[in-house]
Order: C-alpha cells, then structure tokens, then sequence
C-alpha cells in the first residue's frame, strides 16, 4: 500500500519549499596546501572554520559566506599546482545548489563545469555558479560579476572580486524563493568598484554592485543568460525564476527515483496517478506563492511525445485517438508536460501622480 503516500511527501515538499531555499547550500573551490589532509570540508557556521588549515587569503574569503547565513559551506580545496581543467571531477560527486571559486583563473572553467554537470537531465539538482569576469557565459545557471574590486568595511585596500564572491554566493544561497537578491545591502563593505553604463552591463547578462546613498546593494539579480531560443524564456534571465524551476525540478525528480522508477508498472492508470500527484504538488506551490497557474495552466500527459515515440519505433498510430493512445503506454518512458508560471519578486515601480 505504497503509492497514495506521495501525494503526503509532494505536500510536504511543496510547503518547506520556501525554507529549503533559504537555507541553501554553497560550495566554494580553493587552492591550498596549508593543509592537505582533506579534499573537502563541510561547516555550518563560521565558528568551525580552523584558520590553521588555509592561508589567510582563503580563510578571510570562507568565513565571509557565513554572513548571509547559508545552511552550510561546503569547502572543495584543491592543490596548488592543479588547473582549472580539474574542477570538473573535483565538483562531480559533491552535493550544493550555489558555487563559486576563489582563484581568479578558475572562474570560466567553472562556469564551463556547471554547464557540463547540468547537460545530464537525469541529475536531480541542478548546481548555479558564481564566477567573476567571464566572458559571455551566457546560461540561466552561470551568474557572472562585473565589479572588479571591492573595498571592505573600515580597510583601506580594495579587494579583488574573486576574493569576495564567497560572499556573494552565500546570500544567493540564503534568499528564500519569496524574495530575490535585487537590491539585497552588502553591509560589509564600504565602497566598490564602480560600473559605467549599469542598464547596458545588466542587460548583457552581468550581475553588478551600485552605491545607493551610503549603501552597497545589489543592482538587480539576473543570471547571465542573454539569447532567448528555443526552450529558453526572458523570464529565466532572473535568478528567483530559475531557482523556483529548480526546486520544482528536484522535488518531482526524487521523488520519482524514490516512489516510481523501477517499483511500479507502466500503465496508464499509473502514470495518471504521477501526474495527479505532480498537479496536486503544484497547486501547493502555488498556496506558497511560488508559481501562478491559470486556468489553461495543467500538468497532463504528453500525448504529441508519445505518438512521435511510436512513430520513431515504426509503428502507425495515427488513426489512435487520444484517449486510446494515453492507454498505449511507451515502453519504460513516462512524458509528461506541464505549464505554469513561476513568480518574480516585486523589483519595478511605475506611477503616475497627476496633480490637481
């Protein structure tokens, strides 16, 4: 008597949405050989940070993660002489939704890992970077920095960016999904590296610190997706967006690996119970303001992907109807389609005063 259960798990998951994505978690990649008894290190407060394990440089940057309150950093070191062409397999296997890397040389080749690590649909989590000064990443899950430096509270040097992103990181990785990081106040710092045609640098993808009065915010949260084609929408140009499909993502992809693959039959009758339960799970997120479903708005089968599926198979199926072809399950493959919208935050005010 296992499967009506879901429907309890998909509830449960769609009301702690919200403070699963609060409480995200960061991974941070450094070069390091204070100490090479470890390849990875995982802290949940700033406290558990032994400075004697880093140099001071490396220290400084992962205890300024802790700052937005992350529910944990995950810290990847690897060694001195190691190039960004190994951060691939050093990321492959550790599990995080936000990184970043503090040497100023591995920021494209993360970006290029994390796109890597993402091509593969079967992976439940999808993993968004971090990375400072790269040339047109161009992917709703690379977020890319344009300021330079950065002046910390009371110091007198300025500080590369690179040395700072963990910061950074760590707020994207504490914003709950009700919020977005626009105009977040980085309250530890005192100045920055100034950007000339700010609009022109957001809309290239590039996400950028601006003085506002005596405080430094976060202009607006954009990933760095600038070509909209194919599935791809201007609404996954903002970081809420995509972390809400994220989740979503996740959610629906565990528990299927948990309750479905491989432990029930493939008929009909299942596979209308899988997408009762997804719509029951989405109608959740939608109390928990997340996503907005209209009317035509429905999770349903893929009726057009299963004929083209029999098709590709050599078999006519063009006199079935779609009520027969729903029951003329595809093998082991389920399709499925959904359509919503997940919501942005409040960013843009437009008001007319009219004087009487």
């Amino acid at each position: 008597m296992g499967l009506p259960v879901i429907n309890l798990e998909f509830k449960k998951l769609a009301q702690t949405a919200n403070n699963r994505s609060e409480r995200g978690i960061l991974a941070i990649i450094v070069q390091d050989a204070t100490n090479t008894d470890f390849t990875t290190k995982t802290y949940t407060s700033a406290s558990e940070v032994a400075s004697a394990d880093y140099t001071s440089e490396n220290y400084a940057a992962i205890v300024r993660a802790f700052l937005a309150g992350p529910q944990k950093v995950i810290v990847i070191r690897m060694g001195t002489t190691d190039t960004a062409s190994g951060i691939g397999a050093a990321i492959e296997n550790v599990s995080f939704n936000w990184i970043c890397a503090v040497p100023a040389d591995f920021q494209t080749g993360l970006s290029t890992a994390v796109k890597a690590l993402n091509s593969t649909n079967a992976r439940a989590r999808r993993p968004k970077a971090l990375v400072y000064g790269v040339s047109n990443p161009n992917d709703i899950h690379v977020v890319n920095v344009a300021n330079e430096t950065v002046t910390l509270a009371g110091a007198d040097a300025t500080t590369a960016m690179n040395l700072y992103l963990p910061r950074i990181g760590g707020m994207l990785a504490a914003c709950p999904l009700t919020e977005s990081v626009t105009y977040k106040v980085l309250d530890d710092l005192d100045d920055i590296a100034e950007i000339s045609n700010i609009d022109t640098e957001i809309d290239n993808g590039k996400l950028c610190l601006f003085k506002d009065d005596d405080e430094i915010r976060i202009a607006r949260g954009v990933t760095s997706l600038k070509t909209v084609a194919g599935d791809l929408t201007e609404d996954m140009k903002k970081i809420t967006v995509v972390e809400g499909m994220d989740i979503m993502q996740e959610d629906i992809i565990r528990t299927f690996k948990a309750n479905y693959l491989g432990r029930v039959k493939n008929t009909a009758d299942n596979q209308a119970l899988l997408v009762s339960e997804i719509l029951a799970y989405f109608k959740e997120l939608e109390k928990e303001t997340i996503i907005s479903m209209d009317e035509d708005d429905t999770v349903e089968i893929n009726i057009d992907a299963m004929r083209e599926a029999w098709t590709q198979a050599g078999e006519d199926v063009s006199e079935l109807s779609d009520s027969q072809m729903k029951k003329k399950t595809f093998r082991a493959k389920v399709f499925v389609k959904a359509s919503c919208t997940v919501l942005d935050a409040m960013e843009d005010l437009q008001m007319v005063v009219t004087l009487g």
